[in-house]
């Protein structure tokens, strides 16, 4: 018997709730791991030593409070809801004066097994690091359910969608497919069963299953 059979609910994770147990300054909590992709929360508060990652790209997006990353490609500050993705190789380090705290996607298995797919260096001028503001590209969505896409990494897309009534039922069979509730109120229904979705509250879907999302106002989802 599958995985996926076994498995008969949908676990929801508040990444809120679990953030609160954070006290001490670059402590970090998984959230959930999606095939070989991590989600996580870290405490950002204080500064960083410069480092790089030679295997994989990291995806920062702010949650609360105020960040800086400083990298051989420039500067950026991020206030909440805003992202960027730290290519592999790239040196960097991030920093907060605030108790800031951030979701930090990250491919953590095999991915150095990918064809030799690593970076050692990004050299200074090479490239530069896109902002992308989840709000503003919110706003300028006219159509439900046709989503967006904010950032790559590795082989992920993180797209933005807006749900609004109830959407088309959907299945990826290469990757499961993480929900994440970003702004209003959602339900997910699936093979799974029924789970609803609030700010902060996020599920994965395993690859093979089908799922729709729906919303009786409006909602925002990653």
């Amino acid at each position: 018997m599958s995985d996926v059979k076994k498995k008969k609910t949908l676990e929801k994770i508040n990444y809120g709730q679990e953030a609160a147990q954070l006290t001490d300054p670059f402590t970090m909590i998984d959230l959930t791991q999606m095939d070989d992709l991590s989600l996580s929360v870290f405490l950002c508060q204080g500064t960083m030593p410069f480092h790089r990652h030679l295997d994989q790209d990291e995806l920062f997006m702010v949650h609360s409070g105020t960040i800086s990353i400083e990298s051989d490609w420039g500067n950026l500050v991020l206030r909440p809801g805003e992202l960027t993705v730290v290519p592999k190789g790239l040196s960097h380090r991030s920093s907060s004066l605030v108790r800031s705290l951030v979701l930090l996607f990250q491919p953590r298995l095999i991915v150095n097994r990918r064809n030799g797919d690593r970076r050692l260096f990004a050299l200074k001028g090479e490239g530069s690091m896109e902002k992308v503001s989840v709000p503003a590209m919110g706003r300028q969505i006219s159509a439900p359910f046709r989503p967006i896409l904010l950032a790559h990494m590795d082989t992920y897309a993180l797209n933005l969608v807006l749900c609004r009534g109830a959407g088309p039922w959907c299945r990826t069979d290469r990757q499961s497919s993480l929900i994440l509730c970003y702004d209003g109120q959602l339900i997910l229904d699936s093979e799974l069963g029924r789970v609803s979705l609030q700010d902060g509250e996020l599920v994965v879907v395993p690859k093979g299953i089908t799922f729709r999302l729906s919303s009786s106002e409006q909602a925002l989802v990653l």
